[in-house]
C-alpha cells in the first residue's frame, strides 16, 4: 500500500488568496438582475463575482451607453419610424434656403423609398451613406439644419435595429468627428446623444467610438456642458457618451488632468431636475446613476490613484459623504465606490483603516434601512480593506462584523449582495483564526434558547442550502475551505489545545460542513474551484471529527463516484472539455499551456483524493463495507 501523507495544493487557489498588490474595483449593483458588466465566466476574471481582485463592480441598473428608452422593450419606436419623414422636412427647408445642392424631387424620392423599405424591416446602408453625404454638405455650410437632423438621427438610434447600420454607414464616425472638432452647443449635445444611443448594447460601435480617433478634443467642450444647466435628458446622454469615451486611455488622462472628476462630484450634489413628479424623480435617479457609473469606472484606473492620494481634498470630501443622511444615499454610494476603487494597494488600505473608514462602513451596514445598492457598495469597499493581513484583525475586532455580515443572508436579499457579503467574510477569515472564532459564536447567549445551539456559520450553511445562485454557493464553499486551511495552518500562533477546541466546535455543531466542498468537487466548469475543494477535503479528513464530516458527503453515490474517477483518471470526455481553463474573454483556451495546466491540476487533485482516502481509513470512520473495500483496492 502506498503512503500518501502530503497534501498537494494546486497553485491556483493559493494565488487567489495571496494577491496583495491590487484590490477589487467597485461599482454599483443592479438590484434587478445579474451585472451585465461582469466578465463572462472565468476564474482569471470574475467567475460571476468569484475572483476578488480582478473585478470591478458597476452600475448596471443604468450603465453608460444605455439608450434613452432603457425601460421600454426593444420593439420599434415611433420616433424611429418618423426618422425619414422628419429628415425629408429638414432637407426640404435646407434646399429652399440654398444650403443643399441637390434635386428636391430626388431627395424626396430617396427618403420616401427608404421609409417604405424601413417599414418592411430593411436597414439600407446605401440610404444611410447618402444621408451622410447630405450631412457633409450641411456641415460645410454651417447650417443650423444639421443640428435638427442630428436630433432626429439620435432619436432613431434609440431603435436597436438601426445602431449597427449607423456604424457601418459612417454616420457614427461623422458624429464622432463633430464631437471631437467643430461641434458646440446644441449640435454637440445632439452629436453626443447620437453617439450614446448608437453605441448602446452594440460592441462594434463602442469599439469604433474608442478607436485611436477617439474625440479627446471634446473633453473641453464636454466640461463646459457639464457646468451648464440644461435638460436632464441631454445631460444624461452626455454622461452616457463620456462613459463610452472613458474606455480610451487618452480620454481618461485628459478627463483626470482637467479635473472633471470634481465636476462630476459637483453634478452629483446638484438637484437637476428638481424632484416633483414621478418622471422628474426617475430622471434625477438616472442622472445620478450615470454619474456614479462614470466615477466608478474612472476611479478604477491607475491614473486616478496616481492623481488622488488618501490625503487629497477630493478624498476628504468622499470620506465626509460616508456620513451623509438617508436622503443623500447617492453620495454614500459614490463614496463607497470611488474610495473602494482607490483602495488598490495594501498601503492605501492601511491608511484608510487608520482613518477608521471601516467603522463608518459598519455603521452603514448595520442600519436596517440600508438599501441594497448602498449595502453592495459598502460590502465591496470593506472587502477591499480586508485584504491586508493586519486589517482583518482590526475589522473583526470585538466580533461586531460577523453579525452584520450575516444579516444579509436572509431570503429577501439580492444574490449579488449575498455573494459580496460571503466574499467579504472569506477575506476576513483568511489566515485569521480570531475571526473564525467569531463565526463560531452562538446566535444567543441564553443557554435555554434554541439559538444557543446555532452559530453564524450555521446561518451560512443554511444560505448554501437555500440559494440557487451558483456564484454564492461556490463562494460559501471557498469560505469553508478557508476555515479548514486556517485551522490547519501552523502560523496561527495558538497552542494545539486551543485549535483542537475550535475544531471540535466546528465539527460538533456543523455536521453538514463538508457539503459545500462536495459541491466544489462535483462541478466541472471551474478546475481551480474543484482543486480547492479537493485540497480542503483532504485537510478536513486529517482529524477524526473532520473525517466523519467528509464521510457524510461520501455516502452520496455521485460524490463517491467523482472520488473514484478522480483517482483512477476515468473522467468522461464532457468533463474534460468543460474543464479547460477559461480564457480572459470567457472562451475556452485550448492552447498547449492551458491543457498542460489542466493536467497538472488533475494530478494534484488525484494526489489529494488519495490523501483523503488514506486519512479516512486511518481514522477508521464508519463507512459502507463496499466503500471500504473499494478504498483498499484503490490504495493497493
Amino acid at each position: 500500500m502506498e503512503s500518501h501523507d502530503d497534501i498537494s495544493e494546486s497553485p491556483q487557489p493559493q494565488q487567489l488568496e495571496q494577491q496583495a498588490s491590487t484590490s477589487s474595483a467597485l461599482s454599483p449593483i443592479d438590484t434587478l438582475g445579474p451585472s451585465s458588466r461582469v466578465d463572462s465566466f472565468s476564474l482569471t476574471h470574475a467567475f460571476d463575482r468569484l475572483q476578488v481582485r480582478d473585478e470591478h463592480l458597476t452600475l448596471v441598473s443604468n450603465p453608460p451607453g444605455v439608450p434613452e428608452d432603457q425601460n421600454q422593450s426593444h420593439e420599434k419606436l415611433p420616433m424611429a419610424e418618423r426618422m425619414f419623414p422628419s429628415l425629408e422636412v429638414i432637407f426640404q427647408h435646407a434646399i429652399d434656403e440654398s444650403k443643399l445642392d441637390i434635386d428636391v424631387e430626388d431627395c424626396r424620392s430617396k427618403l420616401r423609398r427608404a421609409e417604405e423599405d424601413s417599414k418592411q424591416g430593411a436597414r439600407s446602408i446605401l440610404d444611410l451613406q447618402w444621408i451622410r453625404s447630405i450631412l457633409d454638405q450641411l456641415s460645410q455650410t454651417r447650417s443650423e439644419h444639421i443640428t435638427q437632423a442630428a436630433t432626429v438621427l439620435a432619436d432613431g438610434a434609440r431603435d436597436d435595429s438601426w445602431r449597427l447600420p449607423f456604424g457601418q454607414s459612417g454616420l457614427l464616425g461623422f458624429f464622432l468627428g463633430l464631437a471631437s472638432a467643430q461641434a458646440t452647443g446644441d449640435l454637440l449635445v445632439a452629436s453626443l446623444r447620437f453617439i450614446g444611443n448608437a453605441c448602446a448594447d452594440t460592441d462594434v460601435n463602442r469599439e469604433r467610438a474608442i478607436s485611436p480617433d477617439c474625440p479627446v478634443n471634446s473633453v473641453e467642450t464636454i466640461a463646459e456642458l457639464l457646468h451648464e444647466e440644461g435638460e436632464a435628458t441631454d445631460m444624461l446622454q452626455i454622461l452616457n457618451t463620456i462613459g463610452i469615451f472613458l474606455q480610451h486611455d487618452q480620454f481618461q488622462r485628459h478627463f483626470i488632468d482637467r479635473n472633471l472628476v470634481n465636476t462630476l462630484l459637483d453634478l452629483l450634489q446638484s438637484d437637476l431636475p428638481q424632484p416633483g413628479s414621478k418622471d422628474s424623480f426617475e430622471e434625477l435617479s438616472l442622472l445620478r446613476n450615470a454619474t456614479n457609473q462614470i466615477l466608478a469606472d474612472i476611479s478604477a484606473t491607475a491614473m486616478f490613484a496616481n492623481k488622488y492620494t488618501v490625503q487629497s481634498p477630493l478624498v476628504n470630501t468622499l470620506v465626509q459623504w460616508l456620513s451623509t443622511t438617508p436622503s443623500e444615499e447617492h453620495l454614500q454610494i459614490c463614496s463607497c465606490l470611488t474610495l473602494g476603487n482607490l483602495a488598490r494597494s495594501d498601503q492605501v488600505c492601511r491608511a484608510m483603516i487608520g482613518l477608521h473608514l471601516h467603522e463608518k462602513l459598519l455603521e452603514i451596514l448595520k442600519d436596517s434601512t440600508c438599501n441594497m445598492q448602498i449595502a453592495y457598495a459598502a460590502l465591496g469597499f470593506l472587502r477591499n480593506l480586508a485584504l491586508p493581513t493586519e486589517n482583518k484583525t482590526i475589522i473583526g475586532s470585538q466580533g461586531a462584523v460577523v453579525p452584520i455580515i450575516s444579516s444579509f443572508w436572509s431570503v429577501d436579499v439580492s444574490p449579488q449582495v449575498q455573494h459580496t457579503s460571503v466574499s467579504l467574510l472569506r477575506q476576513l477569515l483568511n489566515g485569521c483564526i480570531g475571526n473564525v472564532r467569531w463565526l463560531l459564536d452562538s446566535l444567543s447567549p441564553d443557554e435555554d434558547s434554541p439559538a444557543y445551539e446555532k452559530t453564524y456559520l450555521s446561518l451560512l450553511l443554511l444560505l448554501f442550502g437555500r440559494t440557487d445562485d451558483v456564484a454564492t454557493r461556490i463562494e460559501i464553499g471557498r469560505t469553508v475551505a478557508t476555515i479548514s486551511r486556517c485551522l490547519h495552518s501552523s502560523s496561527q500562533g495558538l497552542p494545539p489545545q486551543s485549535t483542537s477546541a475550535i475544531m471540535h466546535r466546528l465539527y460538533a455543531m456543523h455536521t453538514e460542513i463538508a457539503r459545500p466542498l462536495a459541491m466544489m468537487i462535483s462541478q466541472s466548469r471551474f478546475p481551480v474551484v474543484r482543486s480547492e475543494g479537493w485540497f480542503a477535503l483532504a485537510l478536513m479528513a486529517r482529524s477524526q471529527e473532520g473525517s466523519a464530516a467528509v464521510s457524510e458527503v461520501l455516502q452520496q453515490l455521485e460524490v463517491f463516484g467523482i472520488l473514484v474517477s478522480t483517482i483512477t483518471g476515468q473522467l468522461d470526455s464532457n468533463t474534460s472539455a468543460q474543464s479547460v481553463p477559461a480564457g480572459p474573454s470567457g472562451g475556452s483556451s485550448t492552447d498547449a499551456q492551458s491543457i498542460q495546466q489542466l493536467e497538472l491540476m488533475r494530478a494534484k487533485d488525484r494526489e489529494n483524493a488519495l490523501v483523503l482516502v488514506n486519512e479516512l481509513l486511518k481514522n477508521s470512520v464508519r463507512l459502507d463495507f463496499l466503500f471500504v473495500s473499494i478504498f483498499h483496492n484503490i490504495l493497493l
